[in-house]
C-alpha cells in the first residue's frame, strides 16, 4: 500500500482535497479554523479531525481517546480508501504519522507541513513519536509519508517567529552537509521566507541523503541528524523551549565542545561564529544563562535513545562544516562539559 520513498511536491497553493480520495481524513491544527479561506478548504474533506498542536498532543496518556474518535470518523471506510492527511507543524505531523502507522495496521499518509520547522525537518525521514511523561518520543514508529506537499502560500504566511524557530534545524543540516548548502547559507545577511523557500529543496535533499543510508537507525549513520539534539532535547523537555530554539542552543553547545576537544580548529570555529548565519548561534554568555537553569540533566539523558551501555551516549561533534564526528561520551563527561561551559568567558 505504501511507497518506499516519499514523493515531494512543491507548489504555490493548497492541493485539491478531492485528490486524496473519498476516504481521506484530514488531521489538522485547529488554529486553521481561524484563518480566512481554510475553513472552506477543510470542509471539502470527507472527514476531518481538529487537534491542538503542541507536546500535549503527543502525550501517550491522551492517545487512546484520540484513537476512539479517529476510529469513529473512519467507520465504514474501507481499508484501501483510508488516507490520513496531516496539516500542521511538527507535533501534528508526529501524531498523525503515528496514527497512520497503527490504524488498521497501516494506512496511506500525506504530510502538509505548515511551519518552516516541519517543512525542513520533521515531515521527512518517516519518524513518528509520542511522549511518555516529560520524555520525548519514547513511543513511535518509522512510517514515511506517501507524499509531502511543500506549499509556498502556506509556509510564507507564517509569522516571523516561525523563521527563528526553524533556525536550529537550518544551521544543523547546513553544517552537516557543508559544501554548497553551507556556502549558500553562511553569509546571507537576512534570514527570511525567500531564503528558506529557495534553500528548502537543498535542505530536504541533505536530510534525505543521510536517512536513505540508514532508514531505521541500524547502521549509526542516521545518528548524524542528532547534531545539536542531545542537550537540545534536555532543554526542550526541562525548560519548555520550542524545539527549534532548543536545537539552536544544543548546536551551540556541540560547537563549543568540539572546539574544546580539538576536533574543530580555531580558524573553522571563528569562521563559523563570525559568519552572518553563525551570529544567530547563542554565544557563551547565552549558554551560561541557560545552563544555570538546567537541573539534573542526567535524568533526561538516561532516557535518550542514543544512550548505550555503561552510561555512554552517542554525541555528534563537528570537525568542520560537512565533517561531523560521532563519538561515545560518558554522562559524567557531559556533566563536566556543562560545568566548563558555565564558566567560560564571552567571545
Amino acid at each position: 500500500m505504501k511507497k518506499e520513498f516519499t514523493q515531494l511536491i512543491f507548489q504555490r497553493q493548497l492541493p485539491n482535497p478531492g485528490h486524496f480520495g473519498p476516504g481521506a481524513l484530514l488531521i489538522y491544527d485547529q488554529i486553521f479554523e481561524q484563518k480566512p479561506g481554510f475553513k472552506k478548504w477543510i470542509s471539502r474533506f470527507p472527514n476531518s479531525y481538529a487537534v491542538k498542536s503542541g507536546e500535549r498532543l503527543k502525550n501517550i496518556d491522551f492517545f487512546p481517546n484520540h484513537m476512539k474518535k479517529i476510529l469513529k470518523a473512519t467507520e465504514g471506510v474501507s481499508l484501501r480508501e483510508i488516507h490520513i492527511v496531516a496539516l500542521g507543524g511538527g507535533s501534528v505531523g508526529d501524531f498523525a504519522g503515528f496514527v497512520a502507522s497503527i490504524l488498521k495496521r497501516g494506512v496511506r499518509l500525506t504530510h502538509l507541513p505548515s511551519t518552516w520547522l516541519a517543512a525542513i525537518d520533521s515531515s521527512h525521514g518517516g519518524k513518528t513519536g509520542l511522549n511518555v511523561s516529560k520524555l520525548k518520543n519514547q513511543v513511535g514508529s518509522f512510517y514515511p509519508a506517501e507524499t509531502t506537499y511543500l506549499v509556498q502560500s502556506l509556509l510564507t504566511s507564517q509569522p516571523e517567529v516561525r523563521l527563528f524557530e526553524a533556525l536550529g534545524e537550518v544551521i544543523k543540516i547546513s553544517l552537516l552537509e557543508g559544501r554548497g548548502l553551507w556556502k549558500k547559507l553562511k553569509n546571507c545577511a537576512r534570514v527570511d521566507t525567500k531564503l528558506y523557500w529557495n534553500l528548502l529543496p537543498l535542505m530536504i535533499q541533505s536530510k534525505n541523503k543521510i536517512v536513505s543510508q540508514d532508514p531505521f537507525e541500524k547502521s549509526g549513520q542516521r545518528h548524524l541528524l542528532n547534531f545539536g539534539h542531545t542537550m537540545g532535547h534536555v532543554w526542550e523537555s526541562q525548560l519548555k523551549l520550542p524545539h527549534g530554539v532548543a536545537v539552536l542552543y544544543g548546536t551551540a553547545f556541540a560547537v563549543e565542545w568540539s572546539l574544546e576537544k580539538g576536533y574543530l580548529s580555531s580558524q573553522d570555529y571563528y569562521d563559523l561564529r563570525l559568519s552572518e548565519i553563525g551570529s544567530y548561534l547563542p554565544d557563551r554568555m547565552d549558554l551560561l544563562k541557560l545552563i544555570h537553569y538546567t537541573k539534573n540533566p542526567k535524568k533526561f539523558l538516561m532516557q535518550d535513545k542514543k544512550l548505550v551501555q555503561d552510561q555512554k551516549i552517542r554525541f555528534v561533534f563537528l570537525t568542520a562544516p560537512g565533517k561531523p564526528r560521532v563519538e561515545l561520551v560518558s554522562l559524567k563527561d557531559m556533566a563536566l562539559e556543562l560545568k566548563r561551559q558555565k564558566t567560560r568567558k564571552k567571545l
